[in-house]
């Protein structure tokens, strides 16, 4: 009788060690399994980044845009401002008498040109027509986006204002999520 109780705790105890041992070979083979040493890199371009340049001189704001991004990029921007203050727009004008600034239905001033990494674009003068008893405090609030060029499949250049920079995915963009699509 002693024999038989010895042999049912001897095979209780493997029982319990092959239990305990089948429920820890998951950790066992996630440390195998999950750590990898690479060599080499690969460059992320995050995409374009604008810098706004305005100035303000006698009720006139004065706005550029500087491409300090890494890519060439397109361009716009939309003006802000209370329902007391009358604002018009002029822009500045090519060789051809054609404006490199033109609103669209949207209400964005669409910079007509693509601009190249480091260059800046021509002038786009707002002119503010403000209440006298605001003339100290006030504000007109410039806002500016950019997009990266894309290209068709005969390499004609084109801009894409539904896409945004996102950090968070590995190709820079995402479709603006009132498209439907991510």
């Amino acid at each position: 009788m002693k024999k038989l109780w010895k042999q049912k705790i001897v095979w209780l105890a493997v029982g319990l060690l092959i239990a305990v041992g089948i429920t820890q070979i998951q950790g066992v083979m996630a440390y195998f399994t999950t750590y990898v040493a690479t060599a080499g890199g690969y460059p992320i371009i995050l995409g374009s980044k604008i810098t706004i340049k305005e100035d303000v001189e006698d009720m006139k704001k004065h706005i550029q845009l500087i491409n300090t991004g890494e890519e060439d990029c397109y361009v716009r921007v939309k003006v802000f401002f209370s329902k007391d203050i009358e604002v018009s727009y002029v822009s500045a004008m090519d060789e051809a008498n054609q404006a490199y600034w033109n609103e669209q239905e949207d209400g964005y001033w669409y910079y007509k040109e693509i601009v190249p990494v480091g260059a800046e674009t021509q002038e786009l003068v707002v002119t503010m027509k403000v209440p006298q008893e605001w003339k100290d405090s006030f504000n007109v609030v410039v806002v500016q986006e950019c997009t990266p060029v894309l290209y068709t499949e005969d390499g004609t250049p084109y801009a894409d204002w539904n896409k945004k920079i996102d950090t968070k995915t590995d190709i820079g963009t995402i479709v603006r999520e009132e498209e439907g699509r991510e």
